[in-house]
């Protein structure tokens, strides 16, 4: 015997789970999103700092090692702007039904994108604090500073994710 009022109810659950996971992929796409317009602005700002720096006067002092691990942050800002701006290329470029793909994708290079920001800050200290004081103490702030990152950008939010996942705040 058919429905009465010509709907089919299990049909129209299915249609609304898949329109709340629709809702809740096209939320998480749009925090992705402002999360990178957030973040551009500094690694930008970083880069273009970096840029600058060889046409300093006292760059020419800089020994060998120090311009080594200067070219390592310099890359590694470089390569971290390119991340972060990948997820705007590739919402340009992947299919609109790609949602869950492109959210996959963007947090992957954001990711990405903030450890090799960590280590461009960590290298440009290094190199700063080794040339105005002395090798031990840059190591020590770089080390101090690689820790930081490491805890506030990736354990903390993945413990508390963690933590979510089992139901605990």
């Amino acid at each position: 015997m058919g429905n009465p009022s010509g709907l089919d109810h299990e049909h129209a659950g299915d249609e609304e789970r898949r329109d709340s996971r629709d809702d809740s992929s096209r939320e998480r796409y749009r925090e992705l999103l402002e999360e990178l317009r957030t973040i551009m602005p500094g690694a930008q700002v970083l880069l273009g700092f970096l840029l600058t720096v060889p046409f300093a006067g006292r760059f020419a002092e800089v020994d060998d090692l120090g311009r080594a691990v200067y070219l390592v942050a310099l890359v590694a800002v470089a390569m971290a702007t390119v991340l972060f701006l990948a997820p705007t290329a590739y919402h340009r470029v992947a299919q609109e039904e790609d949602r869950q793909r492109r959210i996959t994708y963007g947090v992957h290079m954001q990711l990405a994108g903030l450890v090799l920001v960590a280590l461009g800050i960590t290298a440009g200290l290094f190199v700063v604090v080794r040339f105005v004081i002395d090798w031990r103490l840059a190591v020590a702030v770089s080390v101090g500073i690689a820790a930081l990152c490491t805890v506030a950008w990736l354990l903390r939010p993945a413990a508390e994710r963690q933590e979510d996942a089992h139901g605990r705040r």
